[in-house]
């Protein structure tokens, strides 16, 4: 644990704070974090949660009292450079890192809960994660439209994953470590995790994801998501460009992403 935050790395964007740790340190945190004591919030904030921060200054506040917040979509690993001048070495979908948690969950004998996700889609997902991980405890806590004051049976709980969309989840969750204190161990929001790995929804192929061409794919595969694909693909840069324009550092910011977007699309 003192080894992690010693070197993990923290980035600002437009008020958002960004953790960047490798693999193998989160897998180290998470496994430390199963056995302690008292509870810890994950976010995993993408470029639309940026832009939603970026006009709503309690999202900011609610983001940045996670314990880790991981960077997931590809958009940021290219802002960072263009707007520090730094590098971000690492990022982690949603999708990694609940599998990541209910594999420790597995190993250690803990209990994972899912809370949220469409009509089945929770518990066809626990059933994957059953078959991926067969010592797997994983239940699912049926939640139809939540409100703020709802309960969640987490009795036995050692990780709550909810999926209830940008900004809800992160309130729910919120909401829950008020009432209850010191456990579950981990709180995560997961945005549309449980559809990937029920199979609701195609992820993308590997070398997709390498090249950082998700939103492409969901585009192809999901037109209806048109709006929020293009935010995060288009508005999102143009704010990042922008924002390198008003601090005239655009010409430094194109030599340190440009870099940063080419490794991406050959998958490094």
């Amino acid at each position: 644990m003192l080894r992690f935050w010693l070197y993990m790395r923290d980035f600002v964007l437009f008020g958002v704070r960004i953790s960047d740790l490798s693999t193998s340190e989160l897998t180290d945190l998470l496994s430390g974090w199963l056995s302690s004591d008292s509870s810890h919030a994950i976010v995993t904030p993408n470029p639309e949660f940026v832009l939603a921060a970026r006009q709503d200054l309690s999202f900011v506040d609610l983001l940045n009292r996670a314990d880790l917040s991981l960077p997931d979509g590809v958009g940021l690993r290219f802002a960072i450079p263009a707007l520090t001048g730094e590098r971000l070495s690492n990022r982690h979908t949603g999708v990694d890192t609940l599998l990541l948690l209910a594999k420790l969950c597995a190993e250690q004998g803990r209990r994972l809960v899912l809370v949220g996700g469409g009509p089945g889609v929770a518990d066809r997902a626990a059933e994957v994660m059953r078959g991926q991980f067969a010592a797997l405890d994983v239940k699912v806590v049926k939640v139809g439209i939540v409100r703020d004051g709802d309960s969640v049976d987490i009795e036995n709980a050692d990780v709550i994953a909810v999926a209830l969309g940008m900004g809800k989840q992160e309130r729910f969750i919120e909401s829950l470590r008020r009432d209850n204190h010191s456990f579950p161990a981990i709180y995560i929001g997961i945005g549309g995790a449980l559809d990937m790995i029920a199979g609701t929804r195609r992820r993308a192929p590997a070398f997709v994801r390498r090249a950082g061409l998700e939103w492409l794919w969901r585009l192809v595969i999901e037109p209806r998501r048109f709006r929020r694909i293009f935010n995060a693909a288009i508005v999102f840069p143009a704010v990042v460009v922008w924002d390198t324009l008003r601090r005239h550092r655009f010409v430094a910011a194109c030599r340190a992403t440009v870099p940063e977007i080419l490794n991406q699309l050959k998958g490094n």
